[in-house]
């Protein structure tokens, strides 16, 4: 005859034995950082900032726009035919026109040369440009 407590501690362990079988299933079920779509994360972060109430928008409309957004994505509809880097540098040599005479031709150098810093994600984008001359500047007056 076998002890109860035999039983108790044969039917825990295999409760247990379960358990980390049904964990380890749903591990390999969740996709890995490494094969996320990173359409399907923008939404959810997008989702979440509507749950949150993160956003000014009511939460329906924003649920619904980003739901709409994610569709648009991923049937790469969301972009728009003028929105790329090359169409960016012109509009940005375009706005150099404006510029005095005398800035005109450092505005363009700084849209041809100029070295980007920081993202959108991290709030803007800021230019730079660095020019050594040798010119000996004029006294005030002169």
């Amino acid at each position: 005859m076998t002890h109860p407590s035999y039983h108790r501690c044969r039917a825990v362990a295999t409760w247990l034995a379960a358990g980390l079988l049904a964990l380890g299933g749903a591990a390999q079920a969740a996709p890995t950082a490494r094969h996320a779509d990173p359409l399907r994360l923008q939404y959810e972060r997008e989702r979440a900032d509507c749950m949150t109430g993160k956003t000014s928008q009511p939460r329906n409309a924003c649920l619904r726009e980003a739901s709409a957004a994610y569709g648009q994505a991923r049937q790469g509809r969301l972009i728009s035919p003028g929105d790329r880097p090359e169409q960016w540098a012109a509009n940005a040599l375009k706005r150099c026109q404006a510029q005095p005479a005398e800035d005109r031709e450092m505005c363009e150098r700084l849209v041809r040369e100029g070295q980007v810093d920081g993202s959108v994600a991290a709030g803007g984008q800021m230019k730079t440009l660095t020019v050594r001359t040798t010119d000996i500047p004029k006294a005030p007056g002169n």
